[in-house]
């Protein structure tokens, strides 16, 4: 199995010369963690991060026999000029990538990082190591914030086009409700269920325990900015209730389960 790999730009589509080897690519799910008192860790999925694409070809000077694109030949000054070209503009471009067996990559992609290598006794033909990231579109509902973790700037979602109830601002919680549930169903992301939580702090103790008959604000998309702060790192652990069996604790409590969401 082979890969040939492609690169599409203003409608243009370039052949690569010679197919790599292979190509890794790198997916993570990324994860915020939360330590409980008595309970320890507990882990949060919140979103997908970018993925990322590595693999190395070779871009010869001449057209030799195991080159893919013979009658269309460019050597590796025409293709290290073209990538200089689409990075100085800032720009997406177009990546493929077929293998003739599986699925095909055909993604927007940046190219990150290029590495040109030249051997001796092989002058003139390059060794180029690209490491792509997958680019997202997107538009006035989307803000750009700094990573804590790493200073980088990147995109996160304020707003996904869906509002809150148009004449209460206001959500009654019901037997089985979570603080996750209700972001998601609200906000079309579980993830924001921090918001929903510092907008209700007289009465949320403990975010993974609501009380069912409590009457939550459910803050407009607008208001987001003053209710952003994440949650605490540490939370108190509820005292143990008696066992019960249905969807209500004897309290007249609704818990959070199911992965550790709110």
């Amino acid at each position: 199995m082979s890969f040939a790999l492609f690169f599409k730009k203003d409608n243009m589509v370039y052949h690569l010369p010679v197919n790599p080897e292979q190509i890794e690519t790198t997916s993570v799910q990324a994860i915020e963690k939360y330590e409980v008192l008595k309970l320890g860790q507990i882990a949060i999925p919140t979103h997908m991060e970018l993925t990322e694409y590595s693999f190395e070809v070779e871009l010869p000077k001449e057209p030799y026999h195991y080159v893919e694109t013979s009658g269309d030949f460019r050597d590796a000054d025409f293709y290290l000029n073209l990538f200089r070209t689409w990075r100085k503009s800032q720009e997406p471009v177009r990546f493929i990538a077929s293998n003739g067996v599986g699925d095909d990559i055909n993604t927007l992609v940046l190219i990150e990082e290029l590495s040109v290598t030249e051997k001796a006794g092989e002058e003139g033909d390059k060794y180029v190591s690209f490491k792509l990231l997958e680019y997202r579109e997107f538009g006035k509902k989307s803000a750009v914030i700094k990573s804590l973790s790493t200073g980088k700037a990147k995109k996160k979602k304020v707003s996904s086009g869906k509002t809150n109830p148009k004449s209460t601002g206001s959500y009654v919680v019901k037997s089985g409700d979570t603080l996750w549930g209700i972001a998601k169903k609200y906000y079309g992301e579980g993830t924001k269920y921090n918001i929903i939580y510092n907008a209700n702090k007289d009465k949320i103790k403990n975010p993974a325990v609501i009380n069912i008959g409590w009457k939550l604000k459910i803050p407009s998309t607008n208001e987001f900015s003053k209710y952003s702060a994440p949650l605490p790192k540490t939370i108190k652990k509820e005292p143990k209730l008696p066992k019960y069996t249905g969807g209500v604790s004897a309290s007249g409590r609704t818990h959070s389960s199911g992965g550790g969401r709110f």
